[in-house]
C-alpha cells in the first residue's frame, strides 16, 4: 500500500471511501452503524489500491466512528451494515450505551473547549471607574475594544460617540478604561 500519491488527511480519506462505498459510507444526513471489522474488509477491497495507508485508514475511520452523527446512529436492535450496504449483525444495548457515553463526553469536551476559546478570545474587561462625559474610553464591540468618547451617561447606560460621527448607547459592563 505504499505510494508516491496517497491521501493523507481523514476528510479527503472518508470522501474516498463515500465514493469507493456509498452504500455503507456517508458525508451528509443519517450514517450507518458500521460492520464490526469494516477496516480489514476495506484493506481486502482496496488491497490492489495504492492511495491508502493502513495507518491514516485507521485515524480516519476513528474520527468517522467518533463523529457525533455516527454516534447517533448506533441505536440497539439496528442493523451494522458491511461495504455494499448489506445488513450485517444487530446493534446490542451495550453497544447503544457505550456509544451513548462516547456522545456524552465528546459533547463535554466541546462545550469546555468553546468556554475555553470564548474565554482566551475576549479581552479581559475592567469595571469602569468614575466616567465622566468627554472621557475617552474603549468599547467592547464583538472582539474588538473600539476607543470612543462618553457624550452622556444615563443610570444603565452610557452614550458614546464613534469617532465617525455615530453615538451608541452602552452598557457599563461593555466599557474599558485605559
Amino acid at each position: 500500500m505504499e505510494s508516491q500519491f496517497q491521501l493523507t488527511n481523514s476528510k479527503e480519506i472518508i470522501a474516498y471511501l463515500v465514493e469507493q462505498f456509498p452504500n455503507c459510507f456517508t458525508l451528509e444526513g443519517e450514517a450507518k452503524p458500521l460492520k464490526i471489522g469494516i477496516f480489514q474488509d476495506i484493506l481486502s477491497r482496496l488491497s490492489e489500491s495504492e492511495v491508502l495507508s493502513k495507518t491514516k485508514l485507521r485515524v480516519a475511520l476513528r474520527a468517522y466512528t467518533m463523529s457525533w452523527r455516527y454516534l447517533y446512529s448506533i441505536k440497539a436492535g439496528a442493523n451494522r451494515v458491511d461495504l455494499d450496504g448489506n445488513p450485517d449483525d444487530l446493534i446490542n444495548e451495550e453497544q447503544e450505551q457505550y456509544a451513548q457515553q462516547q456522545l456524552k463526553e465528546s459533547k463535554q469536551k466541546a462545550k469546555e473547549r468553546a468556554k475555553e476559546k470564548r474565554k482566551n478570545s475576549r479581552p479581559p474587561v475592567k469595571k469602569p471607574k468614575a466616567l465622566k462625559v468627554g472621557d475617552f474610553v474603549k468599547v467592547l464591540l464583538g472582539n474588538k475594544p473600539l476607543r470612543v468618547q462618553i457624550i452622556n451617561i444615563e443610570k444603565e447606560h452610557i452614550k458614546v460617540n464613534v469617532g465617525s460621527g455615530m453615538e451608541l448607547t452602552v452598557k457599563p459592563e461593555h466599557i474599558i478604561t485605559k
